[in-house]
């Protein structure tokens, strides 16, 4: 397998000394940077990071938390400009591909009709938890079931990104056995996976570090296929102890 870190592109000068002790150690294969809005200062620190040390890319574009919702008709513009700053950053850091978030409420016509005028670079659509985290009574995530994300992937002709807590937490939601929702979206042949922990039984995706809720993981881990990439994102915006826990989650994965 191939593990990816999880970044964030306002954080570089926070992380930058880990990463590269990291690097170092070779712990890690790639780094997944989330391009936030509005913030294109911040693009040459990766490349000169890029280009001195060798380090390899994707991409993760904004989502709704920024602004960003592809299921809303009225926000194409807003969608579009943010867009051309993700799309800058991945050819930028030539970047294997970008993940995608669907959005949230509207429809999943409307996603792919954006996407399609959009073109996010070698994009990747992630499948989402079914609620919100901060609306989950009033809130419905797009991208959520198999069926959405097959729609999208067929009518925008692009791979699929699978988020396997966000497959726990829609299966929750809607009532459905855990374990027999993710083998439904892994029958739509992802190319790469996110990874974090959580409440096995929560329909809120938490992000915690592995090991640190209860997730079978051993018995996940055996439905995965090792030959694709691995995205930690057990980093969040909130963390302020560099990358040690990281450390931790890589050697889990590494273990399997």
């Amino acid at each position: 397998m191939k593990i990816g870190i999880k970044q964030f592109s306002n954080q570089l000068e926070s992380y930058k000394d880990d990463i590269l002790a990291f690097k170092k150690e070779n712990l890690f294969d790639y780094l997944e940077l989330f391009v936030f809005p509005g913030q294109m200062e911040y693009l040459d620190g990766w490349l000169e990071l890029k280009r001195k040390h060798d380090i390899k890319f994707t991409i993760h574009a904004p989502h709704f938390s920024q602004g960003c919702n592809l299921a809303d008709k009225d926000k194409l513009h807003y969608n579009e400009m943010v867009y051309m700053q993700v799309n800058t950053y991945a050819k930028s850091l030539d970047a294997e591909y970008t993940v995608v978030h669907g959005g949230m409420d509207g429809s999943v016509e409307e996603i792919v009709r954006q996407l399609n005028i959009i073109k996010p670079y070698k994009m990747r659509i992630e499948n989402k938890p079914y609620v919100a985290p901060r609306n989950p009574d009033k809130m419905v995530c797009r991208g959520a079931t198999p069926e959405e994300i097959e729609y999208i992937m067929q009518n925008c002709k692009c791979e699929f990104n699978l988020d396997i807590g966000h497959a726990f937490c829609s299966a929750v939601s809607q009532g459905f056995n855990q374990f027999e929702y993710l083998e439904r979206f892994l029958k739509l042949n992802p190319k790469s996976y996110h990874l974090s922990d959580g409440e096995f039984n929560n329909r809120i995706d938490i992000h915690y570090h592995l090991k640190d809720g209860d997730y079978d993981w051993d018995k996940t881990f055996k439905m995965l296929n090792k030959n694709l990439n691995w995205t930690l994102e057990t980093l969040t915006k909130k963390n302020t102890d560099g990358l040690k826990f990281v450390r931790n989650d890589i050697e889990i994965i590494k273990r399997f």
